[in-house]
């Protein structure tokens, strides 16, 4: 078994070396692909946000820039987020991030179940974050930055377009 993995590696590390695509070394390193990460895959956002996942099965989540917080009214409880569990879609548009996942932690308190964050607002140059409930909520307040419809995309998408362009993405700042 470690010959067969021992060769498949080999095999992987030859087909990556003799690849069509060159990779982009960026001014900021944040943005460039690295795979000694391997097998966690890593897709940079801005700086410092990115969306990762454990492996290529994994689903992709996405670390807030700052933890947002549900009260449950009357008790002392307070639900955290600090990142965006089984992340679906995501749009980068004039140095903001926008994220929408319909995941619900089914073990949180009934309150929270019925008020679960499902879409969030990044803007990491201004140490804003922002969860929504409702997709309504959630685009009146992108209007605010003068975004009217994101592009949304998957990760997957995303991921694949990183690895095909050797790590260029329309939002890294060196890829244009």
């Amino acid at each position: 078994m470690k010959k067969m993995l021992f060769r498949l590696m080999i095999l992987l590390s030859i087909s990556y070396m003799t690849s069509c695509t060159t990779l982009v070394h960026h001014a900021d390193p944040f943005y460039n692909y690295n795979d000694r990460d391997f097998p966690r895959d890593h897709l940079p956002l801005i700086d410092p946000i990115e969306a990762t996942r454990e492996r290529p099965s994994s689903p992709w989540s996405l670390e807030l820039l700052n933890v947002l917080w549900i009260s449950v009214p009357n008790s002392q409880v307070e639900y955290p987020y600090d990142l965006v569990k089984e992340l679906e879609k995501f749009a980068v548009k004039d140095g903001v991030i926008m994220a929408y996942s319909s995941y619900v932690n089914m073990q949180a308190d009934a309150y929270i179940l019925k008020n679960y964050y499902h879409w969030f607002v990044m803007v990491p140059s201004k140490n804003v974050t922002e969860g929504f409930h409702t997709e309504n909520e959630f685009r009146q307040y992108v209007q605010t930055f003068g975004i009217q419809d994101p592009d949304w995309q998957t990760p997957d998408e995303a991921f694949h377009k990183f690895l095909q362009t050797g790590g260029c993405l329309d939002w890294i700042p060196d890829c244009k």
